[in-house]
């Protein structure tokens, strides 16, 4: 694991309103800026949060279920698919029932910062369609592999994915989330260029990603 040094954090951040990473890094959540932030802190942080609150059969990470998502967009899509939770490395994986119990617009609002910082950092586009339809692919195929059997109405999901998913644990999925940025960081938006949700998707040259 890299080693991340902050050299022009010129005053101490409050350990109340910041995070530590894995390398060292530090995240101040009232001023976000993700610059110089590792790909491997977020990999492993994902890697390690379990999705549905650690009902499944098995463990199954934020970080399997984002590369799933990777791989059922189309290919220019699928860098800011791998991407589209990456906010949970800081919030964990809060299920969609707790985030309406407690207000969705609100909780959206107030972590729009940190989103854009990430988004900043690694060149992702947030808020897709097209991916928010391939989440709930996984999130049905899930229900269907690792979830037990319930009476819910889950009549909001479209079918599954064909594939069936076999967990592999946390240190694997870490190795698979960077193995797939790898794969696709070509797809990221260039530095200094804002992402944006509307930009067109088709006909694009492959550009050089960020810097992990």
């Amino acid at each position: 694991m890299p080693r991340a040094i902050q050299l022009d954090l010129l005053q101490k951040p409050s350990g109340r309103t910041s995070i530590l990473t894995a390398s060292g890094f530090v995240l101040d959540l009232a001023n976000p800026d993700a610059t110089g932030l590792p790909v491997e802190d977020v990999a492993r942080a994902l890697a390690f949060q379990p999705r549905w609150c650690g009902a499944t059969s098995a463990f199954y990470s934020v970080a399997e279920h984002s590369v799933m998502v990777s791989r059922l967009v189309p290919e220019p899509l699928a860098y800011s698919a791998l991407w589209h939770d990456s906010i949970e490395f800081v919030q964990g994986d809060w299920p969609s029932p707790l985030k309406v119990y407690l207000g969705r617009d609100e909780i959206n609002r107030k972590l729009a910062p940190l989103e854009a910082a990430l988004a900043r950092r690694f060149g992702f586009r947030s808020h897709l369609p097209e991916v928010k339809r391939a989440d709930l692919v996984a999130m049905a195929t899930e229900l269907r592999d690792l979830l037990p059997p319930a009476w819910m109405d889950w009549g909001h999901l479209p079918p599954p994915a064909a594939e069936t998913i076999r967990p592999v644990g946390p240190e694997r999925a870490c190795a698979l989330f960077l193995e797939r940025y790898e794969q696709l960081r070509h797809l990221a938006e260039p530095a200094g260029q804002p992402p944006s949700a509307k930009r067109k998707t088709g006909g694009r040259k492959p550009r050089p990603g960020p810097q992990a």
